[in-house]
């Protein structure tokens, strides 16, 4: 398991990898615009071996649910799968 803040493409970064880089807990920080913005995460339609592990919102640790509304400005945390990295971040930036 690798623990540095690796580059994942457009504005997600990766802070772990795992099982040789098949697997990533990726975290982004939700800009304006974003299709994440002001939905529940259970209306999103993530792929199925994606899990929003945690949502970082004024300073305080969210336990994502199915009916947690993301946010602009809201640090998401992700865990992700080289097949599901595209959507997630399709999902997440745009």
């Amino acid at each position: 398991m690798e623990s540095n803040v690796y580059p994942f493409k457009a504005n997600v970064d990766c802070l772990l990898s795992f099982e040789g880089g098949r697997a990533k807990l990726a975290e982004v920080t939700l800009a304006e615009g974003s299709p994440a913005a002001d939905r529940e995460i259970s209306t999103l339609g993530f792929p199925r071996d994606t899990t929003v592990v945690a949502v970082l919102r004024d300073e305080k640790v969210v336990v994502p649910r199915g009916a947690t509304t993301l946010r602009v400005g809201d640090e998401v945390l992700v865990l992700v799968t080289d097949e599901s990295e595209d959507a997630v971040r399709a999902l997440l930036v745009g």
